[in-house]
């Protein structure tokens, strides 16, 4: 089954659409009086009231008709594209002039654009020029645009009297668009407000416009009105006259309606749709449904309309699909573009052999530029984080390094000490052999002192035998005078004195030889009492070795102590 979705979504209507377009029968009769009446007219009013689509779905087409008018019209200004050039372009593109003479200004092109078009017929010639406040976008040159609205200030006050010039631009940029034209009095003369539809007009327009579909279909009015004071602006009282806010209806339609005519809408018993139904999870899910239906490229569409179709304060800016094959691979950008502008989301138009595109209303350019700020915040916020995280690793890493620093140092104090502790430990060993020694010279010692008191005993005793020996001698020489008598018993008593001498002779011999040990002993005794002294300072010199191994072991840890503190420094 066909079907034609008489709501276009987030974009103005256009011409084609006229059949369609309610709601705004009284406003497009005096507007088409207005532009009829005088040379220049603005038109203004709030983002998403309708200017657009009142231009090109109801005056332009009735003046087609009532008055047989041209029309030239320019509904976007490329940042790359000379304003004035641009509108020049589009002159003898949609009036049929050919080309301007080679070696021509922009403003001359112009003039002579709108010259040679009056003077072919005297119809009316509208020249219309929507979004006239992209021109004061900060981004823009102010030397480009100034020079743009000198040029259209000459072209309007031409001797033509034929000519026709209307400008629309948001009623937000109105104070700025009369300072920068204040020199420029015949552009701000006659000024056009087109307000909101209230929620009653439009509750009763949509009906229409449903009415119009195909397959057409029967809207409640009542429940249609409830809808749409979902979508008025906000702040205001919830009743039929306040004003609504006609993008966002247009998209709750427009999915309605494919629902409806789809059999998957609830339906009342009138075949309306259901009073259930809500225009919030409609308008949130409109756009990332379109995005998820891309898929794989839902990525870079996301990045397209937030990066490259919006400005920094939210509005929308166009693109021309040369500079946005400059961004995103022909292969990607194509089924973008096309699936997006399938969904209402962005409009294109034909210029010089090319297109360009811009979001289809500054309701969705606000919604893309919300997600862009989000996105932005997520990223700064992961920026944040991962910086976070980069401190945390390095302060860790500095902590290994210290950790591991720490470590050498405790292995170097650990060897040094190790060191220090071998090196105390054979000092000690030669301490202790040389107290050894010097015990075993002592032991060495005493037993000499033992031996030579055992052997001056043994002399005593030898004395006092030959003392005995000497007594008894004279005792036998005092006998020697008796024994003459008793020669016998003398020559026995000799005979023992004999023995006796023997005996006193082995008594010095054994004296003598007494004598002689002892004399070995004491040399002994000298010999063990030298080795002494010699393991004594052996003892001594290992202490002092000792004791300047230590020193010289605590000079190099405090070296190297201060070279690992310099290293940390």
């Amino acid at each position: 089954m066909l079907i034609t979705n008489p709501f276009p979504g987030p974009q103005p209507y256009r011409a084609s659409d006229r059949e369609r377009f309610y709601g705004r029968a009284d406003m497009a009769y005096h507007l088409q009086g207005s532009v009829l009446a005088n040379r220049c007219v603005t038109v203004y009013g709030p983002s998403g009231a309708g200017k657009s689509s009142l231009m090109q779905a109801a005056v332009i087409p009735a003046l087609v008709d009532a008055q047989d008018i041209s029309v030239a019209r320019v509904d976007g200004w490329p940042e790359d594209q000379e304003p004035a050039r641009w509108l020049a372009h589009a002159v003898y593109a949609d009036l049929s002039l050919g080309g301007p003479r080679e070696g021509l200004s922009a403003e001359d092109a112009l003039l002579a654009a709108a010259r040679r078009a009056t003077r072919r017929s005297s119809r009316i010639m509208l020249l219309y020029l929507d979004q006239i406040e992209q021109l004061l976008h900060a981004s823009r040159s102010a030397d480009a645009s100034e020079a743009f609205f000198d040029t259209l200030n000459r072209l309007v006050e031409l001797p033509l009297r034929n000519l026709r010039v209307v400008l629309s631009l948001r009623e937000d940029y109105l104070g700025r668009f009369r300072d920068r034209l204040r020199d420029h009095r015949r552009l701000l003369d006659n000024g056009f407000r087109v307000g909101p539809l209230t929620v009653a007009e439009l509750s009763a327009a949509v009906c229409h416009a449903a009415a119009a579909g195909e397959p057409p279909q029967t809207w409640d009015l009542e429940q249609m009105t409830a809808l749409m004071l979902q979508v008025r602006v906000p702040g205001q009282a919830a009743t039929d006259q306040a004003e609504a806010q006609s993008a966002y209806a247009q998209i709750v339609c427009r999915a309605l309606f494919r629902l409806r005519a789809r059999g998957d809408g609830a339906s009342g018993g009138d075949g309306a749709p259901g009073g259930e139904a809500e225009a919030e999870p409609i308008l949130r899910g409109y756009l990332e449904t379109t995005l998820d239906a891309l898929g794989p490229l839902r990525g870079s569409a996301q990045r397209l309309l937030e990066d490259h179709l919006v400005t920094a304060d939210g509005s929308r800016t166009l693109r021309t699909e040369t500079e946005l094959l400059r961004l995103i691979p022909e292969t990607d950008l194509s089924p973008i573009l096309t699936a997006l502008e399938g969904a209402a989301i962005l409009h294109a138009e034909e210029h010089q052999g090319s297109r360009y595109f811009e979001i289809g209303h500054d309701w969705l350019a606000r919604r893309v530029f919300e997600h862009r700020q989000q996105r932005e915040r997520e990223e700064e916020q992961q920026r944040e984080l991962r910086r976070q995280r980069d401190e945390s690793e390095a302060r860790l890493t500095k902590e290994r390094a210290k950790r591991r620093r720490l470590v050498v140092i405790a292995a170097v104090s650990v060897v040094l000490a190790a060191g220090a502790g071998a090196l105390g430990l054979w000092a000690w060993q030669q301490k202790h052999k040389a107290e050894t020694a010097y015990r075993a010279a002592e032991e060495q010692t005493q037993l000499a002192q033992k031996r030579q008191a055992e052997a001056r005993a043994a002399l005593r005793e030898v004395e006092e035998q030959k003392q005995r020996a000497e007594e008894e001698t004279r005792r036998a020489e005092a006998e020697t005078t008796r024994a003459e008598a008793e020669r016998s018993r003398a020559e026995a008593e000799a005979a023992r004195a004999r023995v006796a001498a023997e005996e006193a002779q082995r008594a010095r011999d054994e004296a003598r030889e007494a004598e002689q040990l002892a004399r070995a002993a004491e040399a002994l005794a000298r010999q063990a009492e030298l080795k002494a002294r010699e393991e004594e300072q052996k003892a001594n010199r290992a202490a002092e070795q000792e004791r300047r191994s230590k020193e010289k072991l605590e000079r190099l840890i405090e070296r190297a102590a201060g070279k690992i503190q310099g290293g940390l420094n």
